[in-house]
């Protein structure tokens, strides 16, 4: 191999010869830069510092400083501002650098130029000086190397060192390399720097362990780290919390480096500590006032948060989730505030009370979904009707109420009231349908006789309650009769319940008569309340409230059972009258699921034929109840499968009597008693009633004829062709007692 070749390379030779050829033609060349020399075992170490020894005639301490050092150097070159430049012109300036782990060579540098100036970075000069590993010698190109003498010799380099570490700021700590684990190496030298900072005496330091510095706010963690650094015998930098002799603590920012031999062996750790409690302090007065300014923000924060939630929480309290109009509480809580101030404001405050009819039949047959859409839609329309200092509130399923302060409310509330009639006769569109709904409104104004705010709602809904009676999409003001009659109707539900449990109900039959020879063909069964106090109560006194109160479905149960086993009971005594039993059914009990099944176990328990039973509805049922029409139709038709007829009410009362009757399925028409009273003085009436009968002949009805209370009535409903007849000229409803008499007459005039 050409020695000349590595005059300007780095090279990395395979074996210790080359490495000779280099470091020789590195040292003789003048133009020579640089060359790299890599060995990685103990033997070719060995061999190249005999190499070196017989190459540049080092002496002993020039190899030990040589083979000791451990620190990193890069091989690169620097700027001239960064050149070291040697004492004497036309000198070379040689730097060995060696990376090593005890015995393990990893890298050598060489250096060198013509001109003396050495090229070198910030890290490598940092790291050559600081382990004060400058070797100079004086070779002139062309000179022998043996003439070449040590400029700096070990004793003065350890002069320097120590000066160094007496006169530094910092503390300075020398232990033993070993043990790392638990009690940790001993102190072997400490700096007067140490001594000053820490208040330690000089013997009471050394010998002992830097576990003297340590306190219990010392960090755990970061010792950790220490120990994991020092187990592998690798420099560490930390930043530890120690203690002083009076106790007192500072911070410091600590490095600590491993020292090695001169054959590679680690033999002591040498610790800079500085001390930077002013900084931490510092730090931790600025972390303290973050921490303040965070903790300050966050409770603002929290304060904000709390406020938000206390006004959200307060519009859930107050407002309906479904419509977002405020709700009952809301209203409550007004008019408790109007009634609180009841000098200035309180009587002048007015209450519409408004209800949906018909809006189960949306909810029924539409779901629940449909419903809610309703409710929205009504209530939109709602807020278009009032003014902005008037409470809107929905207080119930399909309620609602409008409180209105100031001067002539109740003026404004009728006019408030028509505006919203007027407004819901448009329909509503759900689910692509067109919905029409009406509401029912009741309107009162405070007096005196109101004592409390619930009052005032009170009546509001009593006065409700008699528009609805009155019919769909009405309303109507609050007067004290309307409480009086509401004061009755209370009174009449708890005495009815009573009633319904101790069965103080009376069966009146009122006959039915043929048309040819007075011949007793069939009952019509009324019930009768016998009150205690008020004597007999007629059905239309009770059976209304009956309804509301949800107890029709068993009131009607016992009294179709009472007349079934009553007529039954005749029908096997005068078995050749033929006895048929008419009961009267309500809408609502038509419209009971059970109804069918109820119907069927009677028949049943009581033996009465189906065909001997008719039950009686009224035209209004279909006309006026549309909601419940499907399934009182259902009904209908399945109770005729069983055998029973079923007759039309007072039939011609309704607007759409005659046009709709084909559509009944019906076997049986009643002609209401208007009609019959009317016939002698009102043509026009006689003439309704003679389209009925020939509508009934031809739709092969049978037609009874109600009401009839005179024999000028009786002889021209024979005339007309009339096949039955019922009313007081023939006989006024009785008891069964009193019916058993006239049963047993008829049967002697049959006999």
């Amino acid at each position: 191999m050409n020695p000349q070749g590595y005059e300007h390379d780095h090279v990395i030779p395979t074996n210790v010869e080359d490495v000779a050829k280099v470091l020789q033609a590195a040292a003789h060349s003048a133009s020579c830069t640089a060359a790299l020399l890599m060995v990685s075992s103990a033997t070719g170490w060995e061999q190249l510092v005999s190499c070196g020894q017989s190459l540049l005639k080092a002496d002993e301490a020039w190899l030990r400083m040589v083979s000791s050092y451990g620190d990193v150097v890069l091989v690169g070159q620097d700027s001239p501002a960064n050149a070291i430049q040697t004492n004497s012109p036309g000198t070379t300036l040689i730097y060995v650098a060696i990376r090593g782990f005890r015995h393990e060579l990893l890298g050598a540098m060489l250096l060198s130029n013509s001109d003396g100036a050495m090229v070198l970075s910030a890290a490598q000069r940092y790291a050559l000086q600081a382990q004060a590993v400058h070797i100079r010698t004086y070779l002139q190109p062309g000179r022998d190397p043996e003439a070449n003498n040590p400029l700096v010799t070990s004793f003065e380099r350890l002069r320097l060192l120590e000066s160094v570490v007496i006169n530094a700021n910092d503390a300075i700590l020398i232990t033993e390399a070993e043990p790392i684990d638990l009690p940790g190496p001993r102190i072997v030298y400490c700096n007067p720097a140490f001594l000053a900072i820490t208040g330690f005496t000089e013997e009471e330091v050394i010998g002992r362990t830097p576990r003297i510095l340590q306190c219990e706010d010392t960090s755990r963690a970061t010792l950790d780290i220490i120990r994991e650094a020092l187990s592998h015998w690798r420099p560490v930098e930390v930043e530890l919390l120690n203690t002083r002799k009076n106790g007192s603590q500072f911070w410091v920012e600590l490095s600590i480096v491993p020292v090695a031999n001169e054959k590679g062996w680690f033999t002591h750790w040498v610790s800079v500590q500085r001390d930077i409690t002013e900084r931490k302090e510092s730090q931790q007065l600025a972390q303290r006032a973050r921490l303040e300014w965070e903790e300050k923000l966050a409770l603002q924060s929290r304060l904000e948060e709390r406020e938000r939630m206390s006004e959200e929480l307060t519009y859930i309290a107050f407002h309906d989730e479904l419509t977002s109009l405020f709700n009952r509480a809301y209203l409550m809580n007004e008019l408790t505030t109007a009634f609180e101030t009841r000098k200035s404001r309180y009587e002048r405050a007015t209450v519409l009370f408004l209800d949906l009819d018909g809006f189960k039949v949306v909810n029924d047959s539409m779901g629940h979904l449909a419903g809610d859409q309703l409710l929205k839609g009504v209530a939109n329309r709602l807020q278009t009707c009032v003014r902005s200092n008037d409470v809107l509130a929905r207080i119930g399923g399909d309620e609602f109420a409008i409180l209105l302060m100031g001067k002539d409310q109740p003026e404004t509330a009728v006019k408030m009231a028509e505006r919203i009639v007027s407004q819901l006769n448009t329909a509503i569109q759900i689910e692509g349908q067109d919905i029409f709904i009406s509401c029912s409104i009741g309107i009162v104004s405070a007096g005196e006789s109101h004592t409390k705010p619930e009052e005032l709602l009170r009546d509001a809904d009593v006065a409700m309650y008699s528009a609805k009676k009155q019919g769909r999409g009405r309303w109507s003001i609050f007067n004290t009769s309307m409480r009086e009659a509401a004061i009755d109707t209370l009174m009449i539900q708890n005495a009815l319940r009573q009633a319904l449990e101790d069965k103080d109900f009376l069966v009146f039959y009122q006959p039915i008569y043929s048309g040819n020879c007075e011949h007793l063909v069939g009952v019509e069964a009324l019930v009768r309340w016998n009150h205690a106090t008020m004597g007999i109560i007629s059905p239309d006194a009770f059976i209304p409230i009956a309804e509301d109160l949800g107890i029709i479905h068993e009131l009607g149960a016992w009294v179709m059972h009472k007349a079934c086993s009553e007529v039954q009971a005749w029908r096997k005594e005068f078995s050749h009258l033929d006895l048929r039993l008419n009961v009267n059914v309500s809408g609502k009990e038509l419209s009971h699921p059970g109804f069918v099944d109820r119907v069927t176990r009677i028949i049943a328990s009581t033996g009465l034929p189906a065909t001997q039973l008719q039950i009686e509805v009224t035209e209004s049922v279909f006309l006026y109840q549309p909601d419940a029409i499907a399934e009182i139709l259902r009904q209908i038709r399945q109770i005729r499968q069983l055998g029973v007829r079923v007759a039309l009410d007072d039939f011609g009362t309704g607007y759409s009597s005659l046009g709709y009757i084909d559509r009944y399925p019906i076997d049986a028409v009643k002609i209401d008693r208007s009609f019959v009273s009317r016939m002698m003085t009102y043509e026009r009436s006689e003439a309704i009633v003679s389209s009925i009968l020939s509508l009934g002949r031809a739709l092969n009805l049978d037609i009874t004829a109600e009401g009839v209370e005179t024999a000028e009535q009786y002889n021209l409903l024979r005339k007309m062709g009339c096949p039955y007849f019922q009313g007081y000229l023939l006989n006024r409803p009785m008891r069964s007692e009193a019916l058993l008499h006239i049963i047993k007459s008829a049967a002697e005039c049959t006999a």
